[in-house]
């Protein structure tokens, strides 16, 4: 029997165990069949077991590094991992933990694309915080693919009968061959400049958009300068590429990822059925609030209006109506006493004026004489005389003067003939 001194706690060992795993086997690759697996319904954390036909070793693979791959496992898939081997002290458990995973028997079209879109994810091409809002009412959408493939039939049966208010543009393009992409680059640069002029109005949404097929088949929707075309792009663009299975890089790099070129029809536009009766529900609704609002109001009006202090300014005002009415008497009879006081003091005035006037005196016997014809018959008759031509010395008179004598009735010429 050993000394106590030497001998070590469960967890003591299950430390030195860890250490010499770790240190021994930082990073390794396995090819095995996945079994038993399980995405943790909190954490997002991947566990499965990895096998073969004689052996089985336990497997983690954490959320931040499973978001990264374009599949999800299942069990009885052959897979390549690359990772670390690592203890779980709490068990005395060994086990990988998962940093890389890929198909095995994909080929170098799989192996392209895992690069490619870990090159994207690492650059920030996916995350969410980049993507732009699909519009809830688009009034204009333009869908890049074949003219003839099914997949644009789909998506135009399915907008008759959803949204037949859509306006949509189709724009043609190849979708499959090495000169697929270039062609879907070209579509997306075009439309953004279409949209920016007076011609159709600016495009709400694009839709790329293509029925499913092999790796080989999609792989134009794998294109980096495609999807940094995508990215870049300002209109918001659903990729709606493949069957629900398949995953493009354009799926990662738009702003909504469709699983079916049907799928994409119903995502973007609304039901225009279901829009009709929640139209007929609010027009009752706010036309029940209005009315309840009328009748309240009018209540309160008619409250108002009854009320001591409302009446009170009216009372006011009329008190003010009835002071007024009268002021106004009292200066209308003001006014009418001057007028006849300055009425009869007129009269007076001209009667007054009747006694003194010239006129009077010439019925005595007395005549005017004026000197150089200037007035007129007309003249001679009216109330007011102008005296600067009356004659009133003698010495204002010489020799062959012509002057009128006026007489009461009538006037003479005569001439001074000394």
């Amino acid at each position: 029997m050993e000394p106590l001194s030497n001998i070590l706690t469960v967890s003591e060992l299950n430390t030195k165990i860890k250490k010499l795993l770790e240190e021994n086997f930082r990073f390794i690759n396995i090819i095995g069949e996945i079994s038993n697996f399980k995405i943790h319904s909190q954490s997002g954390h991947f566990y499965f077991t990895l096998k073969d036909q004689d052996s089985q070793i336990q497997a983690v693979m954490w959320k931040t590094r499973n978001q990264s791959l374009f599949f999800t496992p299942s069990d009885g898939m052959q897979v390549v991992v690359k990772g670390r081997v690592t203890v779980f002290n709490a068990r005395g458990t060994y086990q990988i933990e998962v940093w890389e995973m890929r198909v095995q028997g994909a080929g170098e079209l799989q192996l392209k694309f895992e690069k490619l879109k870990q090159k994207l994810f690492e650059e920030g091409l996916f995350d969410e915080a980049h993507k732009k809002p699909i519009p809830q009412y688009p009034e204009q959408v333009a869908i890049i693919t074949s003219p003839t493939g099914a997949a644009l039939q789909d998506f135009i049966n399915i907008v008759k009968r959803r949204y037949p208010i859509l306006k949509l543009y189709l724009f043609p393009v190849n979708v499959q061959g090495i000169t697929a992409s270039g062609f879907m680059i070209q579509a997306i640069k075009e439309i953004e400049k279409i949209s920016k002029k007076d011609t159709i109005g600016a495009i709400d949404v694009m839709v790329i958009a293509r029925g499913g097929g092999s790796l080989e088949d999609l792989f134009p929707f794998n294109d980096e300068k495609l999807a940094r075309t995508i990215y870049s792009c300002k209109i918001p663009v659903v990729s709606a590429v493949g069957h629900e299975i398949d995953f493009t890089i354009c799926d990662f790099v738009a702003d909504l990822r469709a699983p079916t070129p049907s799928t994409a029809a119903e995502l973007i536009t609304p039901n225009i059925n279901d829009l009709i009766v929640n139209l007929a529900k609010y027009s009752y609704f706010y036309g029940s609030f209005i009315q309840n609002k009328i009748s309240t109001l009018k209540n309160s009006l008619g409250e108002i209006e009854g009320s001591y202090y409302f009446n009170r300014p009216k009372d006011i005002i009329n008190n003010f109506y009835q002071r007024l009415d009268e002021l106004s008497k009292l200066l209308s009879n003001y006014t009418n006493n001057k007028l006849s006081s300055y009425k009869q003091n007129l009269k007076s005035y001209k009667q007054t004026l009747h006694h003194i006037s010239p006129l009077n005196n010439i019925k005595k016997g007395y005549a005017l004489v004026y000197k150089n014809d200037l007035i007129t018959a007309e003249e001679a008759y009216q109330p007011m005389l102008d005296f600067k031509k009356l004659v009133t010395r003698a010495n204002q008179l010489k020799k062959d003067d012509d002057v009128d004598i006026r007489f009461y009735d009538d006037k003479k010429e005569a001439k001074i003939i000394k």
